[in-house]
């Protein structure tokens, strides 16, 4: 992925925008609102995926190390310190 973080906040408020234009009003603030609060939602990101990968490992014992890979990566990706949304 080459997108930066700017053109990514570039492009989430050009579709709020597209929807604000297409008379979706409630959802173009419900997406403003989910950038303000960015971090909030990485967090709750990472909770819903450690719930899928704990599910994950009491299906399959065998995949424990892969999955415990899989978690250092979220927290890394999903916790790293970012600017403001």
């Amino acid at each position: 992925m080459t997108d930066t973080p700017e053109d990514t906040i570039k492009a989430a408020h050009a579709v709020a925008d597209t929807l604000e234009q297409r008379g979706h009003p409630e959802h173009a603030g419900r997406l403003r609102a989910a950038m303000a609060h960015g971090h909030m939602l990485r967090t709750a990101l990472r909770d819903a995926c450690q719930v899928i990968l704990t599910a994950v490992e009491a299906i399959d014992p065998v995949s424990e190390t892969m999955v415990e890979e899989l978690r250092v990566k979220l927290d890394a990706l999903l916790m790293e310190k970012r600017g403001p949304a």
